[in-house]
């Protein structure tokens, strides 16, 4: 009886840890997100300043290459976070 109380003890320790490392990668992932979505307003509200006179002028390219770039760049980011997280999780469940 003993076994398998250490046995059922060992496979519920190796569950935690793996729910721990999930876990604590998904909130890496979160922290990235935010940190990407902030430069990103940055960004586009630097754009928008920057170019807020040729927009009012009826000269929109500048603001729309900008903000096109940055979009763009935005989507890498957050592309590459998530494979990142998928990456991670796979691995995570690889080991067990």
């Amino acid at each position: 009886m003993q076994k398998a109380a250490d046995c059922l003890k060992k496979q519920c320790q190796s569950q935690l840890e793996l729910t721990l490392n999930l876990c604590n990668s998904g909130l890496e992932c979160c922290e990235r997100l935010t940190e990407i979505n902030g430069q990103s307003a940055r960004a586009v509200l630097t754009q928008a300043g920057t170019d807020s006179q040729s927009w009012l002028r009826g000269d929109a390219t500048g603001l729309m290459v900008g903000t096109s770039r940055t979009v763009l760049d935005h989507w890498g980011s957050m592309l590459a976070c998530y494979t990142d997280l998928q990456r991670q999780v796979l691995a995570g469940l690889a080991k067990k």
